[in-house]
């Protein structure tokens, strides 16, 4: 579950925590990728998600451009 100021979600697949509280994870709740959609993390699909969470191992390092 990730949960903050206005929002809850339940379930959240494949979580990887890359800095403090900011992750990789999958998103079943939206489908509007490329627009800002996160209070900080990064959104993917659960499949996209899931080849990372599988494909990475701990420590792998990790930037984020916008």
């Amino acid at each position: 579950t990730m949960s903050g100021p206005g929002y809850w979600l339940p379930n959240v697949e494949y979580v990887m925590y890359f800095y403090s509280g900011y992750a990789l994870h999958g998103a079943y709740w939206h489908n509007n990728w490329g627009q800002p959609m996160s209070h900080g993390c990064v959104n993917l699909r659960n499949t996209d998600a899931k080849w990372f969470y599988d494909f990475a191992e701990v420590g792998t390092p990790v930037t984020v451009q916008f």
